[in-house]
């Protein structure tokens, strides 16, 4: 059982769901914050984790200073790049210990809004079809956000224990990070750096859980959705990679979650020695399944079809220790995030040749189902 520290910083890493050879039962506990880094400026970043033990996110719009790439219109909930923070106190939790009983009944909603309709986004999937018809690009992931307000600023940490319990996912976590929360209960690993290698492992194919999950198992359309991001991480791992080590450990395997089953595949390669984590860290930056395929083309569609950025979500949440060259780093998906009454959460979908754009609709209601169960909007 653990007690909320009484701290403007402090965050929660839980494994709230065990995946064989995936995720350990172990969870972490960090508070009393000693150092903060935040904003845009890449050399600050990187001069900063050079070395210690951080915790905190890399946020979606690094984009833009990773590549020739333009700014959206700002986020309903404006949010720096990044923001990250080293602790005094770090503690090993077993994930059993956690305690998830919540306070509240409900959490309830004064509004919820969307930057597009269903029908704008059945439009929009459309017209990505279009550009691979075209030869533009092989898959993009479009992916649709909404905001909106509670009735009142409830804590942050009693709608991480709701959602926990509702989808409980191997890279569950909670940051306070000021006045900003990141609830989350993702269920896919970005990156794991240990003893100089480097492990991704993208998620692409998903179907609801009411089908079998034998049916994804065997879905083309998902395989070759997801071979694309895997070569595509495949690639961006051999930039910090020795020439010849990065292979696919695993390919389309499937994980079942509370409301979907998932395809993903392992792939991993031996660093260059000397590599600092946030170099090999930036140089796979944002998550590949998050994009689309090729990447900067993907990512300028995106924009051009969302029309606002993203913030926090499709970025990385966890740690980075540049003291002994390992980090681990989640993709930020099926995320809440909050400040003060204000919250925003997207979700989204690899869109190939084959997609059907009514599919890719109901893919997108499977993955908010726990966050809307939550907001007591269905």
């Amino acid at each position: 059982m653990i007690k909320p520290p009484q701290s403007s910083h402090w965050c929660l890493l839980h494994t709230a769901k065990v995946i064989d050879g995936y995720s350990s039962a172990d969870s972490y506990l960090a508070y009393d914050a000693k150092e903060i880094i935040s904003g845009d400026n890449l050399e600050t970043l990187d001069k900063a984790l050079s070395n210690g033990y951080w915790l905190g996110y890399l946020g979606y719009g690094l984009r833009t200073q990773l590549e020739q790439l333009d700014k959206d219109t700002r986020s309903y909930i404006n949010t720096p790049d990044y923001y990250l923070a080293r602790f005094n106190h770090i503690k090993k939790l077993h994930s059993k210990a956690i305690n998830l009983a919540n306070a509240y009944d409900s959490f309830k909603v004064k509004k919820i809004n969307s930057n597009m309709s269903d029908d704008a986004y059945l439009n929009k999937v459309e017209q990505i079809l279009e550009h691979i018809k075209r030869g533009d690009i092989y898959q993009a992931n479009l992916t649709r956000k909404y905001y909106g307000e509670f009735s009142k600023d409830y804590d942050g940490f009693e709608i991480y224990k709701t959602l926990t319990n509702l989808n409980p996912a191997p890279y569950s976590a909670y940051f306070k990070l000021g006045d900003i929360e990141i609830i989350s209960s993702s269920p896919e690993q970005f990156l794991k750096i240990a003893d100089g290698r480097i492990t991704t492992r993208p998620i692409k194919g998903t179907s609801p859980a009411s089908e079998p999950a034998s049916k994804l198992a065997n879905s083309n359309k998902d395989k070759a959705e997801n071979l694309m991001i895997t070569d595509l991480m495949r690639n961006d791992l051999s930039k910090s990679c020795i020439g010849g080590s990065v292979k696919v450990d695993k390919l389309y395997e499937i994980n079942s979650y509370a409301n979907v089953h998932h395809m993903s595949s392992t792939v991993s390669g031996k660093l260059h020695n000397n590599t600092k984590p946030i170099d090999a860290i930036l140089g796979c930056f944002p998550p590949g399944s998050m994009t689309g395929a090729p990447k900067i083309k993907a990512m300028e569609l995106c924009s051009k079809y969302e029309q606002q950025e993203r913030g926090i979500y499709s970025g990385a949440l966890g740690w980075i220790n540049a003291d002994n060259n390992s980090a681990e780093l989640s993709v930020v998906i099926r995320t809440l995030i909050k400040k003060g009454r204000k919250f925003e959460f997207q979700v989204g979908g690899g869109i190939v040749a084959d997609s059907n754009p009514q599919a890719e609709l109901a893919e997108c209601n499977a993955k908010a189902e726990s966050i809307f169960k939550v907001l007591q909007q269905i």
